[in-house]
């Protein structure tokens, strides 16, 4: 006898009921509707043979009655003989029971879905959509950016991937978030390395998918390690979910160390863009503490507020145009470079060199319908310049100092060493000296022995121990972001550094009677304490997450940006740079002049003008502190002796 045999057919049918039930909820549903009209057959033929034997004087319609009994709508009749009644009774109970039970399974059903979507379980049906897996301190810049890029659009969508609660993330944005104009935000809660919960929010339609790193520059090296590793994950999760797609979306991911970066391009080369945010910002930190201004500069240069940079190339191609010849062909638009038939980027190629049609123009503008090559040039500048004369100001030895080690600072250290002459100092100040920190700075100083670099250990808190440190001998002072809990503690305690050293050159101005020109540069966390920094008087700061989220979101839009970035920040080939008016005009010819002026001046020099720099306005923070990047070339300025022209060149002299 088979085993199978044993069983009753009473536990088979369990069984098999059990299955069917388990299967969820359409299975239970289809259950309980089976049950209902099984009931409603089963008591309609009861109620007919009940009619039949014991038949009632008044003739009703007994499958209208049986189903309104069932639904608990029905009454058993006043003058119905007593079988009627007895029936009716026995299907009111029925349907108490079944009817009642189908409504409180639909009623738990709906509360299921509700709090599924509260967790943020269920699907997204967007497409073209930009999908951001992670959420860091970095993203509310980043959604406030995309917003401004998305204006375009009528109807954009912003969906966000993150292990954190739904409703929280919602609540958090819903707080921070001003208008959202054209974009919706779709946040779900799941882990961004599931390809499951990938397919669910689009990631196989989306636009770009943009991966936030969890770790801070600011955090240990072990932490970023761990963090980078999981975003490496994260970018292999997204390349399998598109596995069948041919072209996959730009994937552009955060990423803080070199070996992980390298690992991260090998898995889709084409597709992964990475940032390093300690690397990008460590170098426009050096840049702008040698040329004041040039944060704020930068900060109109990135993301999609103000201008931004595009890749253009006209309908009618170039006409043989050389490079020279195209800042008075363009309105509103700056040519800074050029993106050559295989991708390579070009910033401030020689004037001579001929675009073939092939080649697009690297163009600042505010907006890409204001970029329209014109068929004559739109200006004719005055000669005003020194002509073939270079007038040039002799470079000196520098004196720079850094307080502070986080991420960052290595790289100041190189970067510092790459641009100033042999004999410059470049020294450190941290509260603490760790033999990691001890070995990598030795490291930096032995490779470049013509730099003189000296640290200290002190209590940075302590305004004693930082006026020993002879703070008004340095050309600037960088005062980088220490660790702390949250983004408004790192704040306070580089901003408690600023005040001190700001009272420290008070009181040295008021016992020696010579004004302090030190440069403070100070690295912010919190784009929201912006104002407090321009109250007191400091010329730059850095403002870390803001200024590496409009990256994240222009670079999510057209990932060769980061190309054009990547050349601009680098100490190799041509910078940006802010330099006096007295460089391009003699003094007797300053005055009011056209913008179209000043680029034909900085041409002369084989420099691209950018754009212009009013220090009456310097730090007036409604006329963007006097910067005024790509106007139109008939736009005319009363500039002074203490102006200074923004521009692309070789070098700072």
């Amino acid at each position: 006898m088979s085993a199978q045999s044993k069983f009753s057919w009473q536990e088979k049918f369990k069984y098999r009921f059990d299955n069917f039930m388990s299967k969820g909820g359409l299975s239970v549903f289809l259950g309980l509707v089976s049950a209902f009209f099984g009931a409603f057959v089963v008591m309609t033929i009861i109620r007919f043979l009940s009619e039949l034997i014991f038949p009632n004087e008044e003739k009703t319609d007994v499958l209208w009655d049986v189903f309104i009994q069932l639904i608990g709508l029905g009454e058993t009749g006043d003058d119905a003989n007593f079988a009627t009644k007895a029936v009716g009774i026995l299907t009111i109970f029925l349907g108490l029971v079944l009817f009642s039970s189908l409504v409180a399974f639909i009623t738990q059903e709906f509360e299921a879905q509700l709090t599924l979507l509260k967790k943020g379980k269920s699907l997204v049906v967007e497409k073209n959509h930009t999908l951001i897996l992670g959420f860091s301190d970095r993203i509310v810049d980043l959604i406030t950016e995309l917003v401004i890029g998305n204006e375009s659009e009528s109807d954009a969508a912003i969906v966000i991937l993150s292990e954190r609660d739904k409703e929280d993330m919602d609540d958090f944005l819903r707080e921070k978030l001003g208008d959202l104009k054209t974009t919706r935000i779709v946040t779900r809660n799941g882990v961004v390395t599931n390809i499951n919960n990938l397919n669910k929010v689009g990631v196989k339609v989306a636009k770009s998918v943009v991966i936030l790193n969890d770790a801070k520059g600011i955090d240990e090296e072990d932490v970023r390690k761990l963090s980078d590793a999981r975003v490496v994950k994260a970018i292999l999760a997204t390349v399998a979910a598109n596995e069948k797609k041919k072209d996959l979306p730009p994937i552009i991911a955060e990423i803080h160390s070199n070996k992980y970066r390298t690992l991260a391009k090998s898995i889709a080369p084409e597709a992964v863009t990475t940032l390093n945010e300690a690397d990008i910002l460590a170098r426009i930190l050096v840049q702008t503490s040698r040329s004041i201004g040039l944060a704020k500069v930068y900060l109109n240069l990135v993301g999609f507020a103000g201008n931004e940079v595009y890749f253009y190339r006209p309908e009618g191609g170039w006409q043989n145009l050389t490079f020279g010849k195209l800042p008075f062909r363009f309105n509103q638009s700056i040519p800074l470079g050029v993106r050559t038939r295989n991708g390579d980027v070009v910033i401030k190629p020689d004037s001579n060199y001929r675009l073939t049609d092939t080649e697009e123009v690297i163009i600042l503008a505010e907006d890409d319908s204001k970029i329209q090559l014109s068929k004559r040039p739109l200006a004719k500048p005055k000669v005003l310049g020194y002509g073939d004369f270079r007038k040039t100001f002799d470079g000196e030895t520098e004196k720079h100092l850094i307080i502070g080690w986080n991420s960052k600072t290595a790289t100041c250290l190189r970067e510092y060493a790459k641009y100033v002459l042999p004999g410059s100092e470049v020294n450190l100040v941290t509260h603490q000296f760790t033999p990691e920190i001890k070995a990598k700075f030795y490291e930096i100083s032995q490779a470049y022995p013509e730099v003189s670099m000296e640290f200290e250990v002190i209590n940075v808190d302590a305004i004693a121990e930082l006026k020993s440190l002879e703070l008004h001998r340095y050309d600037s002072i960088s005062i980088l972001s220490i660790k702390g809990k949250n983004l408004e503690e790192i704040d306070a305690r580089t901003l408690t550094i600023l005040l001190e050293i700001k009272q420290i050159f008070r009181e040295y101005e008021q016992e020696t009677g010579n004004k302090v020109n030190t440069e403070l540069v100070v690295e912010l966390a919190d784009s929201e304490e912006t104002d407090l920094v321009v109250k007191a008087g400091v010329q730059d700061f850095l403002l870390s997450d803001q200024f590496v989220s409009k990256i994240l979101a222009q670079v999510s839009q057209e990932p060769n940006v980061m190309k054009v970035y990547n050349n601009l920040f680098s100490a190799d080939g041509s910078e940006m740079y802010i330099k006096p008016i007295e460089l391009f005009f003699p003094p007797q010819k300053l005055g009011k002049l056209s913008f179209a002026d000043c680029v034909f001046a900085a041409q002369s020099r084989d420099e691209i003008c950018l754009g212009v720099r009013i220090d009456s306005q310097a730090q007036d923070k409604e006329n963007n502190f006097g910067i005024y990047l790509a106007p139109s070339l008939d736009t005319e300025f009363t500039l002074t002796s203490k102006d200074q022209l923004i521009t692309i060149s070789e070098d700072q002299t």
